[in-house]
């Protein structure tokens, strides 16, 4: 605002002063047409492709304004035409009004006592162009009001929009320059025998000034459409790449929001770490998008699997970092994505994949990546584990660094936490199509009326039975029953052990979430997973610890799943397996509606060659 003031001021000074010195009587023919031509000829202005400044031809009778009236004139005129461009602005605001006065106003006058201090020429004595100080001066002249136009337009830009001052003006300085020296060399042509226009000189320029505006007009009106277009591929580009990402989003079971807040600290960490260079920027951009495309070819089972890998399940997750990099090889991006893709999963230490790469090896956007992306998957609900608190992520942060992370980069990101919450809670996510879709994909278990059975066959008491001796004699532990119910595309709860019926009996858990719920969409059994994901906060009522889930078949079809919550994270083997026998042997008793044949008790040694247990 303090400069604001004091461009204003100062504009102000300077209109008063040139008002002062000008005798309306004294005016001749060639001042009001010089006048009368700036104004005209700026509403011509042909904005420069790409860049947010506009050139025109009116500085040329600007500066012959200056050459032979001095600054009063022209101060004046420039000061109308300002006020004449801002009442025609669709956006008027009173600061920029005064301020499209007060500029020109300034510049025109600091161009003019710059020409006749170097010239030392009196204002409005004949000028020579034999004088040796006529070409130095004129550059000068042109030199001054570039500076004070371009230099104080920058900052108030900059002001206004809380950008580079720097930036700004390096968008459209070497266009302004040389438009402005043009102007400035014609105007002296144009004035160079006197106190008056040389009209043969001028006859001479017009017809090249006027070929020059059309074919500029003509070349800018095609550059525009040209950037349009790149910009419309741009924008189509990216909307697929987005939507590529939403795909794999809705694959890893993660929500889009959990996508965009990586994208957005990933940016925010580059930038602290003082990356500027445009094309590393949009790297990181779209690598935080699209780091885990290479997911689309992990099985959904392992990817979604809500218990701990095997070591074959495992070695096959590995893949998804070098197959994202090959999908993405296929593309001809012009920034490189590549290699950030293909190694957010590197270490620090180099035992990482898929390459071993080590320490400052790993491209910087992979090292943000990483990072950010580890505590993003720790704060959010997955299907295998409940969120953590910051603290508790940032702590789990701190143990890796210098092994599986940067340093640099896990103390940069851990500083920044509190400011990019702050970001986060004002950052509303788009409500739409695309994101509806994948919020679908991670529901978590709710307690709602029971729609409708769909059972076909009746759960008998054999089986119920059948489920509470057993669990009983496996000790500390409680068992859900879960039923297949297709109008809901959910299980429910058929049958529970007495200490937790009460509480599950409006348990609502939709097919592929939780433990259970994956265990019907994938149709494969479980060991060892966090209760917490079924039950809620019902598991650590119970302090129940791990569980173990199980489909049930009845005749080739899927009636549910039977999982066991036991008290003991460390529940035998043999006790887990119990379960898979469990499953088999309530599948028979629904199958025949009757009591089971024996209650003795299952043991791992009889099982049969069926179970389903992993």
């Amino acid at each position: 605002m303090a400069f604001i003031v004091a461009v204003l001021a100062s504009g102000a000074a300077v209109i008063v002063h040139s008002a002062t010195l000008i005798q309306i009587g004294s005016l001749n023919a060639y001042a009001i047409l010089l006048a009368t031509l700036t104004i005209a000829s700026g509403r011509f202005a042909i904005k420069v492709p790409g860049r947010p400044a506009t050139v025109s031809v009116s500085e040329v009778f600007v500066f012959a304004s200056i050459l032979l009236f001095g600054p009063a004139v022209p101060v004046l005129t420039v000061a109308i035409d300002g006020l004449w461009i801002s009442a025609h602005q669709r956006h008027r605001r009173l600061y920029r009004t005064l301020f499209n006065i007060a500029e020109p106003a300034l510049s025109t006058w600091a161009a003019a006592q710059v020409f006749f201090a170097i010239t030392g020429t009196a204002v409005g004595a004949p000028l020579s162009t034999t004088t040796s100080m006529m070409v130095p001066a004129t550059i000068a002249m042109a030199a001054a009001f570039f500076a004070c136009n371009s230099g104080l337009s920058a900052i108030a830009v900059a002001l206004e929009d809380g950008t580079s001052a720097y930036d700004f003006w390096r968008g459209h300085a070497w266009y302004l320059g040389v438009n402005y020296y043009a102007a400035a060399s014609l105007a002296a042509l144009a004035v160079s025998s006197g106190p008056r226009i040389n009209f043969g000189v001028a006859g001479l320029v017009a017809p090249l000034l006027l070929l020059s505006y059309v074919a500029y007009r003509e070349a800018s009106s095609r550059v525009d459409e040209a950037h349009q277009h790149v910009e419309g591929v741009e924008r189509l580009y990216r909307a697929s790449v987005e939507m590529l990402a939403i795909a794999v989003d809705a694959k890893d079971q993660v929500t889009h929001g959990h996508i965009r807040r990586v994208q957005r600290h990933t940016l925010c960490v580059a930038a602290e770490f003082g990356v500027t260079d445009p094309l590393e920027l949009k790297a990181i951009e779209a690598g935080a998008l699209l780091h885990d495309i290479g997911k689309l070819a992990v099985p959904d089972y392992v990817l979604n699997k809500p218990s701990t890998l095997t070591s074959a399940e495992f070695e096959t997750m590995k893949k998804h970092a070098s197959m994202g990099a090959r999908i993405l090889t296929a593309v001809d991006f012009p920034y490189p994505i590549v290699p950030i893709v293909r190694h957010h999963h590197e270490r620090w230490d180099g035992r990482g994949y898929p390459d071993g790469l080590v320490g400052t090896e790993i491209p910087l956007g992979a090292r943000i990546l990483s990072v950010v992306d580890c505590f993003d998957a720790l704060t959010s609900d997955r299907p295998y584990r409940p969120r953590m608190t910051d603290e508790q992520a940032a702590e789990i942060l701190r143990s890796r660094q210098g092994t599986f992370y940067d340093p640099a980069v896990v103390e940069t990101f851990i500083g920044l936490i509190p400011e990019l919450r702050r970001a986060d809670a004002a950052c509303i996510e788009d409500i739409d199509p695309r994101a509806s879709v994948v919020a679908g994909l991670t529901q978590t278990p709710t307690r709602s009326a029971r729609i409708g059975e769909s059972r076909v066959l009746p759960l008998n008491s054999g089986a119920q039975n059948l489920i509470e001796v057993e669990v009983a004699r496996l000790g500390a532990a409680d068992a859900c029953l879960f039923e297949f119910n297709a109008a809901q595309d959910a299980l429910i709860v058929a049958h529970a052990t007495p200490r937790i019926r009460r509480e599950v009996a409006d348990l609502h858990i939709p097919v592929g979430s939780g433990v259970s719920g994956w265990v019907a969409a994938n149709r494969s059994t479980i060991r060892r997973a966090e209760p917490g994901l079924d039950l809620g906060e019902l598991a650590n009522a119970h302090t129940l610890k791990m569980c173990a889930a199980v489909p049930v078949f009845v005749r080739a079809d899927l009636f549910g799943v039977l999982t066991v919550y036991f008290s003991d994270a460390a529940a035998s083997d043999e006790a887990v397996e119990i379960v898979g026998l469990l499953a088999q042997e309530v599948a028979l008793s629904i199958a025949r509606g009757a009591e089971p044949v024996s209650h003795a008790r299952l043991r791992p040694a009889a099982r049969l060659s069926i179970a389903a247990v992993s």
